[in-house]
């Protein structure tokens, strides 16, 4: 894990909902960067996996993947329905896994320039790593363990977690073919709610993991 990239987190957990469209301009939404929008997918689909079935689709928001070890649900921020909670069973010895997939999505240019972030809210915490991803066709994919960005977090308060997309590295892993711009996956138990998941522009300056060396 990229050191800027914890300290990052710590100075920017104040909720960043200003900077989404309102509602009025949710229909202008782009899906390219906008994936989960007040809890209402943006042109993409959720996948659930575990042993048993590794792509488990659903028509909406809510069900289980097919051995039981995740499932997701409509959740409440600030309305009824505007938020999805995910949650992984502690009676399953397995890996669990979320997906947001959809059309392939070039991402390439924005490498240096955005992070993936998630507005999020902990119910329960993780008590096994958890990984943050980017997928295209397997094996493409690349994961950001997000255990020591989140362990200081209170229970119950929302907050926003950039990860700059130049942390996501893999042998395999190209930002032009993105089918599942996110993915979330542990093997323990973890209780996440979740509002919004785009991309947001870094900061001025702001490197992400570029030239750093990994702890």
């Amino acid at each position: 894990m990229c050191r800027s990239l914890i300290s990052r987190f710590v100075s920017a957990v104040i909720f960043a909902s200003a900077l989404l469209p309102s509602l009025s301009q949710a229909q202008s939404i782009n899906p390219n960067h906008v994936y989960l929008y007040k809890g209402e997918l943006v042109q993409r689909s959720i996948a659930l996996g575990d042993p048993a079935n590794w792509n488990t689709n659903l028509a909406g928001r809510e069900g289980k993947s097919a051995g039981g070890k995740v499932e997701v649900s409509p959740a409440d921020f600030k309305g009824k329905g505007d938020a999805i909670q995910i949650k992984w069973s502690p009676r399953k010895k397995v890996v669990g896994s979320f997906v947001i997939a959809g059309e392939v999505i070039d991402l390439s240019k924005f490498k240096d320039a955005a992070s993936l972030t998630i507005d999020m809210k902990i119910d329960v915490k993780p008590d096994k790593d958890v990984k943050v991803g980017m997928s295209c066709d397997y094996p493409c994919l690349a994961n950001v363990s997000i255990n020591n960005m989140i362990k200081s977090m209170p229970k119950g308060e929302w907050f926003s977690l950039p990860i700059p997309l130049n942390c996501f590295v893999g042998d395999d892993f190209d930002l032009a073919k993105i089918s599942g711009p996110f993915t979330v996956a542990t093997d323990g138990k973890f209780t996440v709610s979740i509002t919004n998941i785009r991309l947001e522009k870094l900061a001025e300056g702001d490197k992400g993991c570029t030239g750093e060396k990994k702890e």
